[in-house]
């Protein structure tokens, strides 16, 4: 995988289970905000790979802002209609880092290969996560 085009990195951006009951797109009911993230990850991962266009209009704030490790950025109309022209194998990520302050949250997952590095923000208004930015780097070898 090359990660000096727009797209190849959108297949790390994946998880399952939007259908667990009491659950949506980045609301768990009784979790911590770090489960709740976790979860919004999941949905989020599983939208891309299934191709659902409403749960990645859900799941991505209307300002949400991609940029690639190519240095390219793009806005949210632009990511979905990539990801569902260009959708990803089923994939997993690791969680590097988790870190919620009040009602934003930076993480940081790595791709299972540990090739990517995915660094997002989710802010949460209504009671809702949602995710406004992403930037993937490539990860060089030691």
């Amino acid at each position: 995988m090359t990660f000096l085009t727009p797209f190849p990195v959108l297949t790390l951006v994946l998880f399952a289970n939007v259908g667990h009951a009491g659950e949506s797109a980045g609301v768990v009911e009784d979790a911590s905000p770090e489960a709740e993230i976790i979860a919004l990850d999941d949905a989020w991962i599983d939208a891309e790979v299934s191709g659902d266009r409403s749960a990645l209009e859900r799941i991505l704030h209307e300002d949400f802002l991609a940029t690639f490790a190519s240095g390219r950025t793009i806005d949210r109309t632009t990511f979905i209609d990539q990801v569902l022209a260009n959708r990803p194998a089923p994939f997993s990520v690791i969680h590097e880092s988790i870190r919620v302050h009040g009602d934003t949250a930076l993480i940081i997952d790595v791709s299972e290969n540990g090739k990517t590095k995915f660094t997002w923000i989710a802010v949460k208004r209504g009671g809702q996560w949602r995710v406004i930015s992403e930037t993937f780097s490539r990860v060089e070898s030691p």
